[in-house]
């Protein structure tokens, strides 16, 4: 099966120990059959695993995770040694009618660099280079003859929640980090009126919409998600929090917890 990528993703390289956050701490790392099978007959990594998951350590980092933020494992045995899901985050894929389209998460800060920072809308290409055009719900959010407000109140149907009960609904969510609480906190003690939201998404415009394409590339034209999702780190822009490190956050605490995923696309359907 064909699989297409964004154009951006042939820049995209893992910057390792220059990382501020690692994605090797802080999550539960299961093990894929094959590898876990691999792993057992291996005793160097078998005492490091238990339930299917490497066993973290007391800080939360993984046992091969050494003190300059590089994987032992890689460095002994090379890339190809490691399990699927050290292997392959932060991509994702979506299998559709006779292709793939894949992606990168934006819970990585490179990744983030990468989507956020792009100049112009990407592309889909294949491995072989061949090309397919972008979906109709992604082209909608590139249109720049219109503000990005108006397209997303278009694709939403105009149902946009206030600031406050926005914040509230993703503080309801599963917590991953406590911090998350006291970002949404301050939008929740002192709401951000509409005329602040549409500034900081004027000042943020690009990337913002570069934010919007991503969720509706990824989540299938999940027009009402992506317009709560913007006008969220637009809320948390007003309260002085950086883009980026907002919507890398975001990303951690909703997009890569299965059940926050699954409730915010259906209280934002």
């Amino acid at each position: 099966m064909t699989i297409y990528w964004p154009d951006y993703y042939k820049n995209f390289r893992c910057t390792a120990g220059g990382c501020k956050h690692t994605c090797c701490a802080g999550w539960v790392i299961g093990i894929d059959e094959a590898s876990l099978k691999r792993f057992s007959a291996d005793p160097d990594v078998s005492g490091n695993i238990a339930d299917g998951c490497f066993i973290l350590k007391d800080d939360g980092r993984c046992p091969y995770l050494r003190d300059d933020n590089l994987c032992e494992m890689i460095i002994k045995h090379g890339e190809d040694y490691l399990c699927d899901i050290c292997r392959e985050h932060p991509r994702f894929y979506n299998d559709c009618d006779g292709h793939t389209e894949a992606g990168i998460g934006l819970v990585c800060e490179e990744a983030c660099r990468l989507v956020l920072g792009a100049e112009k809308p990407f592309e889909l290409i294949s491995d072989d280079g061949s090309k397919m055009e972008l979906p109709d719900y992604v082209k909608t959010i590139f249109d720049d003859s219109k503000p990005l407000t108006e397209i997303l109140a278009d694709i939403s149907g105009g149902r946009r929640a206030a600031s406050k009960l926005r914040a509230e609904i993703f503080d309801g969510m599963e917590v991953m980090d406590p911090k998350w609480s006291k970002l949404l906190s301050k939008i929740i003690e002192a709401p951000v009126s509409e005329e602040d939201e549409a500034q900081a998404i004027r000042d943020n415009e690009r990337e913002l919409r570069n934010f919007a394409a991503y969720l509706m590339y990824r989540y299938k034209g999940a027009g009402r998600f992506a317009e709560e999702s913007v006008y969220l780190l637009a809320d948390l822009i007003a309260k002085g929090c950086g883009l980026r490190d907002v919507a890398r956050v975001f990303s951690c605490e909703i997009e890569y917890s299965d059940i926050n995923i699954d409730e915010a696309l259906e209280t934002f359907s």
